[in-house]
């Protein structure tokens, strides 16, 4: 509803007035600049009148809507304030947060769409493709915009000033529209941090004055205020309380980190969420807050010197202490296995501990590791030699500890269930696990590498495949961790290794450039890498099933390439330098062939996305400053002939903060700066959702 037109001359008597109040009553929703309209007319108008003028309007006022007023009758100052509203009476698509009564300023927006008509012509499309189904404007910033997992809910919190902060949620219908779902105003504080549970009915946010918050959707499907977890207020400069989900997602820990309280909450069989009780409060010091690994009935926390494991029971609803000790020096790190069979603590000093859970649920220490206590030159100074690293691999079956004195050592159980030393590393540059830990990588500098695999049975290890690729200074695992790719600045070509069959790791190929290699990385299909040399070349380098080289393809570039990589499938990839988009592609025959070269002039590209089907992309990227159109964001998508096509190109006026696809595709969301040429501003922020079409209509790209 638009507000209704207000007559430049108006009369000081009671028909002037009642214009004036039905205009008012007519246009509650853009409700700002009616208030001011109103509180001009009735201060020019005699004492009855303005009593009589606020009687009639608080009679037509909607159910639950109250007026605020300063009633200064001496000093003529007979207006209205605010206008309250009970959260019982909301118009239809729009709740509140909170259980008590809302108070929405007369200055302040309540309706996406209640905008300045100067602000919404802020883009403009080359064909029309898109339609456009959410625009919201902050008069201030946008802080957060975040889909939930399937796409079908969208928040987006922001500030009008620096008192007054909204969050905002849209809903996707089953017609495919979206509707606003929500509003809540707050003042001073703003939430800053958002995460949905995985059935999406459940929504965490944690604000910048230190309160959690947990809302679930009512029966009408619209978020309500469940629980506000209350934590201490935040000073200037406090870094804010984390919150998160567990990965079964029925518990939410909370952490406070100036003080390092730990509270942990369980859902009930109301719906609602439980703090679980503590014998004492529990802290994490120094270190980190920790998260739950997989099936979250455990957590180790550490205190100083002390370090406890807490066990979750729904049953007593508490944390019990499980295992607690107190080690002669202050804990440096504490880390469990993923499924929370093993743990190690790592007391600043030579030594680290392991602990392991038996099968009714007790936790002891099952062996410890100790480093040599030698005197070693750290950084110009001679110190005792002590342990600086330590890390278990995803199964807890293997650790590795690294000092000071460049020495590494893999630890693990062996044939009789103790936890023993299985390979000592000295000298080396680094040791890590790869992904998913059943190999150990090391560095020993000048292009030497060993690999060892963690699957092998015994009280020791195998002695290690060595890889030797002189000029390298980096490998990286495939995703399967069956090739391995090494390269660097100070070598002119990238190796690729595999297994031979016969348990030997073995040169598989090479991609050469003149020069070194700025970057390499392989695809999640493991038939593909792309390098990117020094020289101004990308090549990507296709393998057979064998994972010996077909015929590379060879893009030249001008100048340094600022993005390249492959898409989540492997099946594109992209090259990005300046104002030029490159995306590759195989044809029939398996060969990488260019689909697409996009050239925007006086723009420069920030960001290529590929949507979930890969069946869109797009790019987003800023203008120049002598530029008419500080932003832009193009869009890509496969056509009935199964070519690349540009299906639109979006102008903005302000710069592009961020463009990405929902999580389903299906839309495009873009966040512009309300502002030109890159200059900070504070005029304002605008979020714009667009659904693409499945078919976007057949007429010819016009110019913008």
């Amino acid at each position: 509803m638009q507000p209704i037109a207000q007559s430049s001359l108006r009369s000081i008597d009671g028909s002037g007035l009642k214009k004036d109040e039905e205009a008012l009553i007519n246009g509650l929703k853009p409700i700002s600049g009616l208030v001011a309209n109103f509180n001009k007319s009735i201060k020019e108008a005699s004492e009855p009148n303005q009593n009589q003028s606020f009687k009639r309007l608080k009679q037509h006022l909607p159910p639950g809507w109250t007026i605020s007023t300063d009633t200064n009758i001496d000093h003529r100052k007979l207006e209205i304030v605010e206008f309250n509203f009970s959260t019982n009476h909301l118009s239809p698509g729009t709740t509140s947060q909170e259980p008590d009564i809302e108070t929405i300023h007369c200055d302040s927006p309540i309706e996406s769409g209640n905008i300045d008509p100067a602000k919404l012509e802020i883009f403009q499309c080359k064909t029309n493709g898109l339609e456009l189904q959410v625009q919201a404007c902050f008069g201030r910033d946008i802080h957060t915009t975040c889909f939930s997992p399937s796409g079908k809910d969208l928040l987006i919190s922001g500030s009008d000033s620096l008192m007054d902060h909204s969050l905002v949620t849209w809903r996707q219908g089953v017609d495919g529209n979206w509707s606003e779902n929500n509003r809540h105003n707050a003042k001073v504080s703003n939430e800053i941090f958002f995460q949905f549970n995985r059935l999406e009915n459940t929504l965490l946010s944690t604000c910048s004055d230190g309160r959690v918050k947990v809302r679930t959707l009512d029966s009408d499907g619209r978020w309500e205020k469940l629980l506000v977890l209350g934590h201490l207020p935040l000073k200037d400069g406090d870094e804010p309380v984390s919150a998160n989900f567990s990965p079964l997602q029925d518990k939410i820990m909370t952490y406070d980190h100036r003080d390092g309280i730990i509270n942990v909450f369980r859902v009930d069989g109301n719906n609602g969420w439980t703090r679980l009780n503590q014998p004492s409060k529990i802290r994490q010091i120094g270190l980190s807050a920790l998260e739950f690994m997989a099936a979250n009935n455990y957590l180790l926390t550490c205190n100083g010197t002390k370090a406890t494991i807490w066990g979750c029971s729904d049953q007593s609803n508490c944390l019990e202490n499980k295992f607690d000790k107190d080690y002669d020096s202050p804990i440096e790190d504490c880390q469990m296995s993923y499924d929370e069979q093993h743990a190690l603590i790592l007391p600043r000093g030579n030594q680290v501990f392991f602990l392991a859970r038996d099968v009714d649920g007790n936790w002891s220490e099952v062996g410890e590791v100790r480093h040599s206590e030698q005197i070693v030159n750290h950084h110009n100074e001679h110190v005792r030699n002590r342990i600086c690293k330590a890390s278990l691999n995803h199964s807890g079956l293997y650790a590795l500890t690294r000092d000071l004195a460049n020495k590494s050592i893999i630890s693990g159980y062996d044939d009789h269930g103790a936890w023993v030393e299985k390979r000592e590393i000295p000298s080396c540059d680094y040791a890590i696990f790869s992904h998913s830990g059943r190999k150990v990588l090391a560095s020993f500098g000048s292009g030497s590498f060993k690999v060892w695999d963690c699957n092998s049975i015994g009280n020791s290890l195998d002695k290690g495949q060595p890889l030797e690729h002189i000029g390298s200074d980096r490998v990286i695992f495939s995703p399967s961790e069956n090739l391995l790719l090494s390269y660097g600045v100070l070598t002119n070509y990238v190796c690729i290794w595999g297994d031979d069959e016969e348990g030997n790791l073995v040169e598989k190929a090479r991609v050469c450039h003149q020069g070194g290699i700025f970057d390499a990385r392989i695809n999640n299909q493991e038939d593909s890498v792309l390098s990117v040399g020094l020289d101004y070349f990308v090549k990507i380098q296709g393998l057979d099933s064998d994972g010996k080289r077909r015929e590379p393809l060879v893009v030249e570039q001008q100048g340094r390439v600022e993005l390249s990589g492959f898409s989540p499938s492997g099946s594109f990839a992209i090259i990005v330098k300046g104002n030029t988009a490159c995306i590759l592609g195989r044809d029939d025959n398996r060969e990488w062939t260019q689909q697409v070269v996009t050239r925007l002039d006086d723009y420069l590209i920030q960001f290529v996305q590929f949507n979930k089907l890969e069946n869109h992309f797009l790019i987003f990227g800023s203008g120049f400053k002598d530029h008419g159109k500080p932003g832009f964001v193009q869009l890509w998508g496969i056509g009935d002939d199964d070519k690349w096509a540009e299906k639109e190109l979006i102008t903005l006026d302000h710069p592009v903060e961020m463009a990405e696809f929902s999580p389903d595709g299906d839309h495009l969301l873009i966040h512009c700066k309300n502002n030109s040429g890159g200059t900070v501003s504070l005029k304002g922020a605008t979020a714009l959702l667009w659904k693409i079409p499945a078919s976007f209509p057949k007429q010819p790209l016009n110019s913008p």
